[in-house]
């Protein structure tokens, strides 16, 4: 066999023995490119020494080594592979090589080219050494040995391991080959990579010297964007250079100071890039796919130093509408994103779409839409949901074709918005790419929708009385039953009646909700045509108006905890002080034994609460009943920061509130003021009903989280998996058909290891943007996040003029100059005292923070969204949906002045 190979080898055996880039270096030289002079030593060499080495002792204890050791253990295989015997055979072969190429007395470069590597789906870029100006055989041996041990380092273990790929011992090539003194290089992109959906550029960057020292990142490199049909530069960003990576007298490299005058001056003349990028585009219509090229420029001539696929972007066919289709839909996490924060699993989007179509329906049925237009429509209503990435978002075109289903509602999507939260209304020009016909309907049909709302709007008080006794004679019992105690049957059986006695009878929320935007729209109108002339800050006037309510459920829990806080304080100082040094995650239990009233308090509020939890739509989240700690820990920082009674917050919101109607009492005479009271008062009832319904929607999805885990137990029970919450990988439909007998095939094992990897990639991977477009078939375009980053709507989003400047919605008013917390996570608010909060956004299960915070700023929600409600009864001062990204513009402990009345953030330091 030979050890060495080259061009002269026949193309297989470089494809299977020479290593990914050695392959890149045969279809360069194919291409008719000028390529250095090379060989490559065969990867059998390093089996053969991987055979006759001890590494398996190493790789033995590289099990017992924590991650911090991860150098010193490659340490360890660089000193093993260092004295290893190599075949007797390779030197000779390796200077007749050396020496057939005519190159043996030249400066050569050793670079690794691993089986695996510069492939189609991983480049392991910059994960193997590579050694420059090397020269002699003994010289190119020892650099030869730290290529392999390279292969052990902590760098490429961890790509490894990102990647998916098995830790089994790699099997590399060795790259040995003329040298190029350059006077300038780079790379060169035929595409460019982080813009998938700009399919006519060439993206070259470069640097005086050699190449390692951009693709290392050590110097900062010129940017060149040439227009792939012209070969116009269109872009050029010139960069402030002052050293360049050039040859060492003794071999290797060093930096070195750039001559004077030519820190400024452009790597590369206009001839030199369009040669560059004519090569590219040459390459890539060479070999088929975008190509990432490295050269180099010496004495006038360009060489071309390597070449590998562009792994980051997606096939040439994701943007051929001929393959992919091209219908357009919007995507938007607008509001929803406070129920379905972050990467979800299988079974809540699943369960969520299904209960989202069945809803909906009914909004049409009580509306007024006729059946025939219904069945017409049946795929907008299964669709009124997206699962992007393991992100929940709404299919923002469905939500308007459903608005135009509903008679002489198609001009009310502004109410819509308002209520969702969506940031930007639909644009004229992106209207026009969408068919949103809606239906003609008659005259009569048309009325007939005003006089069906106003009757459900009159009898609503009866309707949200029935839907309580509905719910309560449901749920009450089976809040109370063991639901893993049934058999599978019986909790598929039981989830198709939580289906038909609940779900399917859910006109009360739905009607009510449409109450509430009405109500909201109504209310702004007037306030804006009547009142805002006469008033200053008027935008604030409205959310003022609604404080101070007094009965909102969702605040009940957070008020509870507060007089456990208040009765705490007010009692035996020594319990006081012992409560406050018990560790949360231990606490109830200790309490139960040593302090039983109290245990008692938090006892009876899991018994009424105990189904809330973070993100508590998604099925997959443990529940207050699984770690009540959390409550623990609000009681303790209430108790710590102190001066937060349920009587002061209700005499703020009183004031608030009182203050808000003399404005608009000052501003208005007679009928008008009559009228707009009116409208107030309806109004402050629609949200109220709507907190409360909300919260009997939650108590559905306890019940629901529940009877899905004692099913995830049955099964495995049964051995079909490995942990009773692997239940919640699997979707709606897979569940169901496996119990009923309908399944593709009875191995869940390999469908949940699938997801499981799935969604770790998605947690790991940047999430899509909050509002993008996408073209064709969704899930091409969902594999790969960069092209969801290109359609980003928002990215030209407007920011304010003063860059210590942010800008929100405002929501509850009170000015606040404080230090704030970022909270990715609810973890992060843990403590909090008297900051301003600042997150991308809420749900229910942060309500126990709130009353500790001096103000909150959300990154998302509306002001109908329910942390802008109840911050508002709380009368905290709170900005929603805030431009400019909060949570990464600020740092926890920096100052800020917030102004919840006008929307504004000033950011002091």
């Amino acid at each position: 066999m030979s050890l060495v190979l080259g061009p002269w080898s026949p193309p297989g055996a470089i494809a299977r023995e020479g290593g990914g880039k050695a392959n890149g270096l045969l279809r360069l030289e194919a291409a008719g490119q000028r390529v250095p002079a090379w060989c490559v030593v065969s990867a059998k060499v390093l089996d053969d020494v991987l055979v006759r080495t001890p590494l398996a002792r190493i790789d033995a204890s590289a099990g017992q080594r924590d991650a911090a050791d991860a150098d010193g253990y490659a340490r360890a295989v660089a000193e093993a592979l260092s004295s290893a015997p190599l075949p007797p055979a390779l030197e000779s072969e390796l200077a007749g090589a050396l020496s057939q190429l005519r190159i043996e007395r030249d400066w050569l470069a050793v670079r690794s080219s691993g089986l695996e590597e510069d492939a189609a789906e991983h480049s392991f870029a910059g994960q193997f050494d590579s050694f420059l100006f090397r020269r002699g055989t003994a010289d190119v041996l020892a650099a030869i040995r730290l290529c392999w041990a390279s292969a052990w380092s902590a760098r490429n273990r961890d790509y490894r391991a990102r990647a998916g790929l098995d830790g089994r011992p790699p099997r590399m090539g060795v790259i040995v080959q003329r040298m190029i003194d350059a006077d300038a290089g780079g790379v060169a992109f035929s595409r460019d990579p982080a813009r998938p959906l700009e399919r006519d550029a060439v993206i070259v960057e470069s640097v005086f010297g050699l190449t390692d020292g951009l693709v290392s990142g050590e110097l900062p490199a010129d940017h060149f964007e040439i227009d792939r049909g012209t070969l116009e530069v269109r872009e050029r960003r010139v960069a402030t250079k002052t050293h360049a990576r050039r040859p060492a007298s003794g071999g290797g490299t060093e930096l070195r100071e750039l001559e004077p005058g030519r820190a400024s001056v452009p790597s590369l003349d206009d001839r030199q890039i369009r040669a560059v990028a004519t090569a590219a585009i040459a390459l890539e219509e060479a070999l088929g796919t975008a190509q990432d090229c490295e050269f180099a420029w010496a004495n006038g001539e360009l060489h071309l130093l390597q070449t590998r696929p562009i792994t980051s972007l997606p096939p040439a066919a994701t943007f051929d509408p001929g393959v992919t289709g091209d219908d357009v839909v919007i995507w938007d996490n607008s509001n929803i994103i406070e129920s379905f924060a972050g990467v979800t699993t299988a079974l809540t989007f699943t369960h969520a779409s299904r209960a989202y179509r069945e809803v909906y329906l009914q909004v049409a049925r009580v509306l007024g839409v006729p059946v025939h237009v219904l069945a017409q429509n049946e795929p907008v209503f299964r669709n009124m949901l997206g699962f992007i990435r393991g992100r929940i978002y709404y299919n923002l075109v469905n939500w308007y074709r459903t608005l135009g289903l509903v008679p002489g509602l198609g001009s009310s999507s502004s109410m819509m918005e308002s209520m969702m939260g969506v940031r930007q209304s639909l644009t004229p020009e992106l209207a026009s790419l969408l068919d949103l016909e809606p239906p003609r309907y008659s005259l009569f049909r048309r009325a007939l929708v005003p006089t069906r709302a106003a009757l459900r709007m009159i009898r609503i008080d009866a309707s949200i009385r029935e839907f309580m006794v509905r719910i309560e004679r449901v749920y009450g019992p089976l809040e109370r039953s063991d639901l893993r105690a049934l058999g599978l049957t019986e909790q598929l059986a039981l989830y198709r009646r939580l289906e038909d006695e609940v779900l399917r009878h859910w006109t009360a929320p739905i009607v009510n909700d449409t109450r509430c935007m009405l109500a909201f729209g109504i209310l702004r109108a007037l306030t804006d045509r009547w009142v805002a002339p006469a008033v200053a800050d008027a935008e604030s006037l409205q959310n003022d108006l609604l404080c101070g309510e007094g009965d909102l459920k969702s605040t009940e829990p957070t008020k509870l905890l507060m007089r456990i806080a208040e009765r705490l304080a007010a009692g035996d100082a020594a319990l006081r002080d012992r409560f406050l040094a018990l560790e949360p995650a231990d606490a109830l239990p200790e309490l139960r034994a040593t302090a039983p009233e109290i245990g008692a308090l938090f006892d009876d509020f899991l018994r009424r609460y105990g189904f809330r939890c973070v993100n508590e739509q998604k099925l997959e989240e443990p529940d207050l009943h699984d770690d009540p700690s959390f409550l623990i820990a609000s009681v303790q920082g209430y108790l710590r920061h102190g001066g937060h009674t349920i009587a002061a917050m209700e005499s703020r919101e009183g004031e608030i509130r009182a203050a808000a109607e003399g404005r608009a009492r000052a501003a208005l005479r007679g009928l008008r003021r009559r009228v707009y009271f009116a409208a107030v008062r309806w109004a402050r009832r629609a949200v109220s009903d709507r907190e409360l319904l909300r919260f009997e929607r939650t108590r559905t999805f306890g019940v629901t989280r529940r009877l899905f885990r004692g099913m995830g137990a049955n099964l495995v029970r049964l051995d079909a998996l490995d942990d009773e919450h692997d239940v919640f990988h699997l979707t709606l439909d897979e569940l169901v058909a496996y119990v009923e007998g309908r399944a593709a095939g009875t191995d869940l094992r390999p469908i949940v290891a699938a997801r499981k990897a799935e969604y770790a990639e998605h947690a790991r991977t940047p999430a899509p943007p909050d509002r993008f477009l996408t073209r064709g078939a969704v899930g091409t375009a969902a594999r790969h996040p960069a092209v969801l980053a290109g359609a980003d709507l928002l990215a030209s989003e407007a920011t304010d003029a003063d860059p210590s400047v942010l800008r929100g919605t405002a929501c509850s008013p009170g000015i606040v100059e404080a230090a704030v917390r970022v909270a990715h996570r609810l973890e992060d608010a843990t403590g909090i005292e008297g900051e301003i909060l600042v997150t991308e956004r809420t749900d229910p299960g942060w309500v126990p923070v709130f009353p500790a915070c001096a103000g909150i700023i959300i990154e998302r929600g509306s002001v109908l969204s329910h942390s802008a409600v109840v911050a508002r009864e709380l009368g905290i001062p709170t900005i929603v949906n805030v431009a400019g990204r909060p949570t990464e513009r600020l740092r926890s402990g920096q100052r800020v002045r917030m102004d919840g009345a006008r929307g504004e953030i000033r950011i002091l330091d």
